[in-house]
């Protein structure tokens, strides 16, 4: 257990980052299925049902999990591991009688939703098939925020490989089965998947939990050396409250931002000069363009993930060293993974929503929403950074007003001619950047970290440039050459475009000592490795 202890934030940002992306990769996989079996107007369906369902799990279940990760580790820290293990007890019941509630809520509220934002009678089986799973996902959070408060982040990596794995196998199989009695059952078999893939995670950390009893309790027993007043049932309420409250509510904006585009999008769409289906146009921006949006942000979720409690170990032990660097890591990593990414759907938007989704008509969508990775990954690092330092309502505030600001361009773009469904995506894009630049000016104000402006700016700028007019030009020659030997040459490049990109890019960082040795350890496996190997020529320092 002491092993686990002492696992770094990198490590475990490598952890969850892996599982993450085979997840998302699983992800993407039923998310293309999907598309092409119930088309992009069913698509629309499904999504209208998850900012609901999105919007009240964060009610449920958001702010615990995290809470848990930190009060856990800054007690382990502090050597009072007792006090630790009743916190997670004590969350547990908490995330029971608030997730059975809420879920109970969701499916009375399906009905009178979909008649008072006029999504059509379609809509409704989405949203009551999905309504279980807000249960199930509350008490899998609180397994997973013990563990991640222990900084073993393998638990949490191994239940959403299962859960995603889960989900997928259903969605696919009841939209299939289901197309045939309409797109609204068809949404909902899709959205089933949520509840059977929650119920396979959470089984899969109880399952883990118990097989570890006997490592946790002698890991409990071990910490308390020393007499440890324990707090009783309700200062620890208390304590879970205080830290849960504002994180939960700093976690709603993000849904409510989703939900507040799922109402006024569609009903702006309408308002304006249209001649596709409303509904079909939503699905293009949620389904095809944000789904490839939100692809590269699972490395920094996952780093934000594991920032939490390594960050608030360190404000716990009044580190403030080591609080800068670990401050220093965490953005450096999300810019150097963010903006490369952006970058690459904006230059590669037709060729990707023609060969993945099999709708070119997004590419207009998603070079807008592109710029929105850099932003996202900039948010979801300085939120972790400010929420492992308690400052938990700052992150929350600026959100708040990032969606505020997002809903007023929606509203007033969306029904404009001009720019349609593409004002909602330029709206998305400037709701997350204003957060995430707010962000970063109280990260700069509590931390003091060094701004150091050619590691986080112009060395990832100046090897994104270089990468994105090679990939603009190299793509067409390269489609070109292939077409001559087969007809199947477009996605081919595309695939072949994408992968040259990632090797270039970080052949480019290499050589400009971007890179340096403890980010190789992200590398599952391999990572060591290769990073003694390259420190040895002198292309990555520590």
């Amino acid at each position: 257990m002491g092993e686990e202890k002492a696992q770094s934030f990198i490590k475990g940002a490598a952890i969850l980052t892996a599982a993450g992306l085979i997840a998302k990769v699983m992800g993407f996989a039923y998310r293309i299925i999907l598309t092409r079996i119930i088309g992009t107007r069913g698509m629309g369906l499904y999504q209208v049902a998850y900012p609901v369902y999105t919007t009240l799990l964060v009610v449920s279940r958001s702010g615990i999990p995290i809470a848990l990760a930190k009060l856990i580790s800054e007690k382990i820290s502090l050597g009072d591991r007792k006090a630790a293990f009743q916190v997670f007890t004590v969350g547990r019941y908490m995330a029971f009688f608030i997730g059975l509630f809420v879920s109970i809520l969701m499916a009375v509220l399906a009905k009178p939703l979909t008649v008072l934002f006029k999504w059509g009678p379609e809509a409704y089986y989405p949203i009551l098939a999905i309504s279980p799973a807000i249960f199930f996902v509350s008490l899998m959070a609180t397994y997973r925020g013990f563990f991640q408060g222990l900084q073993n982040m393998m638990p949490t990596a191994i239940s959403q490989i299962i859960e995603q794995f889960i989900r997928m196998i259903t969605m696919i199989g009841l939209s299939y089965l289901l197309l045939s009695k309409g797109l609204g059952l068809a949404a909902a078999g899709a959205t089933s998947g949520a509840v059977t893939g929650s119920i396979a995670g959470l089984l899969t950390l109880i399952f883990i939990y118990y097989r570890k009893r006997k490592k946790i309790w002698k890991f409990i027993r071990d910490g308390n050396k020393v007499s440890v007043k324990l707090a009783n049932t309700g200062q620890f309420i208390r304590e879970i409250a205080l830290l849960a409250v504002p994180i939960t509510l700093g976690a709603l904006v993000q849904p409510l931002m989703n939900l507040v585009d799922t109402i006024i999008v569609p009903m702006r769409l309408q308002a304006g000069v249209l001649v596709q289906d409303p509904m079909a146009l939503f699905g293009e921006l949620t389904a095809v363009a944000m789904t490839l949006v939100n692809f590269p942000t699972i490395i920094t979720i996952s780093l934000a993930t594991s920032l939490v409690p390594s960050i608030s170990e360190a404000f716990a032990l009044n580190k403030e060293k080591l609080i800068k660097y670990r401050t220093q890591a965490g953005l450096r990593l999300a810019v150097l993974i963010s903006l490369p990414a952006a970058a690459g759907l904006f230059v590669l938007a037709e060729p990707l929503t023609t060969v993945i989704f099999a709708v070119p008509t997004a590419a207009a969508i998603l070079r807008i929403s592109a710029w929105g990775v850099l932003f996202i990954g900039l948010q979801h690092t300085s939120s972790a950074i400010l929420n492992g330092i308690g400052k938990t309502r700052v992150p929350a505030a600026n959100l708040l007003l990032g969606a505020l600001i997002n809903a007023l361009i929606n509203y007033v773009l969306t029904a404009h001619p001009a720019f349609g469904i593409k004002g909602a995506a330029f709206g998305t894009v400037t709701g997350f950047a204003v957060a995430a630049l707010l962000n970063l000016i109280y990260v700069k104000k509590y931390t003091h970290f060094l701004l150091d402006l050619k590691a986080l700016v112009i060395k990832p700028v100046f090897a994104v440039g270089v990468m994105g007019l090679i990939v603009y030009r190299g793509f067409s020659l390269i489609d070109f050459l292939l077409s001559k030997i087969t007809r199947y040459h477009y996605p081919a490049a595309t695939f072949i475009i994408v992968l040259l990109a990632v090797i270039l890019y970080f052949l480019i960082l290499l050589v400009i000592k971007a890179i340096r040795y403890n980010d190789l350890l992200m590398i599952p496996k391999v990572g060591k490795s290769f990073a003694e190997k390259l420190k040895k020529i002198g292309l990555v320092r520590n």
